[in-house]
């Protein structure tokens, strides 16, 4: 393990070791050229975000430095004293001097994320103790403190590995000299080698903040974004501040009733007058004493009055000042901290609209405070006993209850002072999501009808979490009747009731479920599920079983266990159903047995940060995905946010998927532009959704019918189209063009559907056209050229070498009632795609219903 660097106070020596980084480094520089590479392509101005700050190392307090060794690219040690020192491949930018130091500049970055580092002090004096007071336990209990023994000086020693936590990492030391407590803080900023630090991240916390306020604020993490002053003070109230933003609409209600009807009572005054200015109807014992000071000559003298007048300095009202005060002066300190704060390079964590609903936050109660009534109310101080005014009355009662609520977390986290983020890997899953849930809103026309927001709940650590599974599910529907549910980790257990794991528990990362309304031909919704895995992992190793093509160094890929993994949760998945198609309610392992089982996912994806040109390249994973409805699909924020979509091959296969709203094409009703049944043909035919066990077929329509006109006698063997009249024929031949001219390109998968031919002969009836009185049953199709069908089987002999669909026939049915007016003259005007059961409901050929429109495939 090399080391990386190592700088002397005059108290100790501070080194960090790690295994080589060159590759992490070459990761990093990698990302960064291609954003910049990306932007010149295109021309365009990215969005402008902050500075990104200089690779650094912090001291708080300031640090001495008397010598820094660090590293240079070829792992050569280079020593830096007092005196200055001119090295090319020197790391540090700043000259070194005794002063003391809060900053030491580097050339190039050291410290990446999932990298392992070991870190030692190594004390000079007679240290009695030294321990790391980092505010996560797992982080202070991975350093070890060996006491002075003899010549060996005392030294504290540790390993953190950084994992997906990127941001800044303080490394609060504390040691004890002569009985005197010596604290120094060393940060340093952990980068991540996929995205890009500040760009793609406050990308992502605009995007979550806008929907899951405060979600990404964790109490302890390894890193966070307060550097470690003694003369910078602030609070961090977490929960306090997420109860507040839930109740704050009930504390502000509750505040307008007080103002608009404060409460009041009679409160008795005393005072001292003269006897004329004695009005009213006066007491008779005070008149009496009147009387007989007239009488004995004192006019002067003033009597004791007692009166009482509503007032509104009650205790209710002070508690009420008091109340209101106390939120003020919270939201305006965490405000000023957070701003004071987010001013550093090396803190903008915080997105401006968070800070901005902040201050927002204060304004109603600044409001309340300018309140002329309030301005007579004095200093709470406590009440006596119990107020059924606070407790019963309209709007004070609602006063009441939140401060209640909030002021066991004003009194528990009062002087929190750091601000951590939950890590780079949960972000970016939930950012994803989001992502899907944005595409389904703003790009495939779906309207939300149900906001998981309010499921948000609090771990035993009083910090948000996800309401996992469908009952946290946002809930969308389109104009066109198709729903959809977007849910998070859902749980899919051996004891499901509608979809089922026989073995193993499966929580995929996210779930697209669509929901289908009913069609004409069916009696129950259609529903698909796609899956999707967020893996904030870039395939680093090349194993022996790929391609040679695969250039892992110049193109990003998903990991293989990324890919094996969305495998897995596609063939564990099981949907359990009734015959009639209901879903089973049985959670008994053998009632199972009696219903039928499907697989309902129909696909599933990782995504993952890789950088593409997504305008102009191709997915590296758009065969498999075509072929096993198995792949991945790069995601990133920057992209998205920018000219060139860094989801624009998501957003393409959704909209191949489902579709976009039919309200959104001008001109087009919504039964011509998405029917139900075309949706669900869509999505039947696709190479994944049609791929059997062996020795065995997959078809949507069990009794799929092709309806077409026997072609003329001309040319023909005279037997050949007497063997259809009579039953006897068994050969039948169309050309594969013919068969691509049906509306939506009708491909392979669907002329092996094909169970039924629906041959039309001349009309004795009506002239001039045809009728269909005989339906074929397909035994085998084959795909020939025309010089390999024989006489026999097509009436006639060619040489051509175009390509023909020559069907093998049965039996013949005969219709109860012929179909007529099938058109006599344009052979293509005859071909249509249908069913026997609809076939047989109609008598005139334009009735014909038909299915698979407008697939393409």
């Amino acid at each position: 393990m090399p080391e990386l660097l190592r700088i002397q106070t005059p108290d100790f020596e501070f080194s960090v070791w790690t295994n080589d980084i060159s590759a992490r480094a070459k990761v990093y520089q990698d990302t960064v050229a291609k954003r910049a590479s990306l932007t010149v392509r295109h021309g365009v101005e990215p969005t402008p975000e902050p500075i990104p700050p200089k690779p650094a190392l912090r001291f708080a307090p300031e640090a001495k430095l008397v010598d820094i060794a660090i590293i240079d690219d070829k792992h050569h040690c280079l020593e830096l004293d007092n005196s200055l020192i001119q090295a090319q491949d020197v790391l540090v930018s700043d000259v070194v001097s005794p002063e003391k130091r809060a900053t030491l500049s580097l050339h190039s970055p050291l410290f990446f994320e999932n990298t392992l580092y070991q870190f030692e002090w190594v004390f000079f004096g007679a240290v009695s103790n030294a321990r790391l007071v980092h505010r996560s336990q797992s982080v202070s209990e991975a350093f070890r403190f060996a006491a002075q023994r003899g010549p060996l000086p005392a030294r504290l020693t540790g390993t953190i590995n950084t994992g997906n936590d990127v941001g800044w990492m303080r490394l609060p030391l504390s040691f004890e000299i002569d009985g005197k407590t010596h604290s120094q803080h060393i940060s340093f900023e952990v980068l991540p080698t996929k995205i890009a630090l500040h760009q793609d991240l406050p990308a992502m916390y605009q995007e979550i903040d806008a929907v899951y306020p405060l979600w990404r604020f964790s109490l302890v993490e390894k890193t966070d974004q307060d550097a470690a002053s003694s003369k910078q003070r602030g609070h961090f109230p977490l929960m306090w501040l997420a109860n507040f933003a839930a109740l704050r609409e009930r504390f502000e209600q509750g505040l307008k009733v007080i103002c608009a009807a404060p409460h009041s009572r009679l409160q008795p005054t005393v005072v001292n007058i003269k006897a004329a200015k004695l009005k009213g109807r006066l007491p008779y014992r005070l008149t009496e004493q009147v009387k007989q000071d007239f009488a004995n000559g004192q006019y002067d003298k003033r009597y004791r009055i007692e009166k009482k007048q509503l007032s509104v300095d009650t205790p209710e009202n002070r508690f009420i000042k008091m109340a209101v005060n106390r939120c003020k002066r919270q939201l305006a300190e965490f405000e000023a901290t957070l701003r004071a704060s987010n001013q550093a390079p090396e803190r903008q964590r915080l997105s401006e609209s968070f800070l901005i609903e902040l201050h927002s936050w204060q304004q109603p109660l600044q409001k309340v405070l300018n309140r002329s009534f309030l301005k007579d109310v004095g200093a709470y101080g406590g009440l006596s006993r119990e107020s059924l005014v606070l407790q019963q009355k309209t709007g004070y009662s609602a006063v009441y209850r939140v401060w209640q609520e909030l002021k066991f977390y004003l009194d528990v986290f009062g002087n929190q002072s750091s601000i951590s983020m939950k890590s780079v890997a949960e972000i970016y899953e939930v950012w994803c999501f989001l992502c899907l849930k944005q595409i389904l809103e703003r790009d495939l026309g779906f309207e939300l009808i149900s906001n998981s927001v309010a499921t948000l709940s609090q771990n035993e650590f009083f910090e948000y979490q996800l309401e996992d599974g469908f009952a946290g599910a946002f809930r969308f529907q389109r104009d066109d009747g198709v729903t959809a549910k977007l849910a998070h980790e859902p749980k899919f257990t051996k004891k499901g009731k509608s979809i089922r794991s026989y073995l193993v528990n499966q929580e995929p990362d996210i779930v697209l479920e669509v929901t289908l309304p009913k069609s004409n031909d069916s009696h129950t919704k259609k529903k698909f599920i796609w899956l999707f895995d967020a893996k904030y992992r870039i395939k680093t190793d090349k194993n022996r079983f790929d391609s040679n093509e695969e250039n892992i160094a110049e193109i990003d890929y998903v990991p293989d266990d990324a890919i094996n993994q969305m495998h897995r949760y596609r063939d564990a998945l099981i949907r359990l159903s009734t015959p009639d198609n209901k879903t089973q309610k049985s959670n008994d392992y053998t009632a199972s047995k009696h219903y039928k089982k499907s697989r309902p996912v129909f696909g599933a994806f990782a995504l993952y940060p890789g950088f593409f040109d997504q305008t102009q390249e191709t997915n590296p994973y758009a065969n498999a995905i075509e072929e096993v409805g198995i792949g991945a699909f790069a995601l990133l924020p920057s992209q998205t946010a920018s000219n060139y979509c860094g989801h624009q091959w998501l957003l393409e296969f959704l909209q191949t998927q489902i579709g976009n709203s039919p309200s959104t094409q001008p001109g087009k009703t919504n039964e011509a532009m998405y029917p139900v049944a075309g949706m669900v043909e869509r999505l039947y035919v696709q190479e994944a959704a049609r791929i059997p066990y062996y020795g065995m077929r997959q078809m949507l329509y069990s009794d799929l019918t092709l309806t077409a006109a026997l072609g003329p006698q001309k040319g023909r063997d005279e037997s050949y189209l007497e063997r259809f009249e009579n039953g006897a024929a068994k050969w039948y031949h169309i050309k594969q063009e013919a068969i691509r001219q049906l509306e939506g390109q009708i491909g392979t998968h669907i002329v092996d559907e094909i169970r039924y031919l629906a041959l039309a002969s001349p009309s004795q009836q009506y002239p001039n056209t045809k009728q269909i009185d005989k339906v074929w049953p397909i035994k085998r199709v084959s795909l020939l050229p025309r010089y390999a069908i024989t006489k026999e089987q097509a009436g006639v002999t060619s040489k051509k070498d175009s390509l023909y669909y020559l069907f093998e026939l049965g039996k013949p049915l005969t219709l109860q009632l012929a179909v007529s007016h099938v058109p006599l003259r344009n052979f293509s005007h005859s071909m249509k795609l249908t069913t026997l059961s609809r076939l047989e409901n109609v008598i005139r050929f334009s009735d014909v219903d038909e299915v698979y429109k407008k697939v393409a495939v």
